[in-house]
């Protein structure tokens, strides 16, 4: 979970379209490309790989959400 602190520096990233909509159309591709991969793997350990790989890109994805959240949230 991100704090206040983390997300402020991040919201640069997150709300400026110029580096943001390319950065999701990457993790697009990548996911696309790790899909693939997943279907393909021939062990055990290259589906684990994969499925940890999704697992970043998709968290990344979300990454606008959390910063969002986390400089919404109320400080107890």
């Amino acid at each position: 979970m991100l704090n206040k602190q983390q997300a402020k520096s991040l919201a640069l990233l997150v709300n400026n379209p110029e580096t943001w909509e390319p950065l999701v159309e990457h993790l697009k591709n990548l996911k696309a490309l790790e899909v693939q991969a997943l279907v393909g793997a021939t062990s055990e350990q290259e589906m684990y790989r994969s499925q940890g790989k999704l697992r970043l890109v998709v968290h990344l994805e979300q990454l606008r959400d959390e910063v969002i959240e986390a400089i919404n949230r109320q400080e107890s």
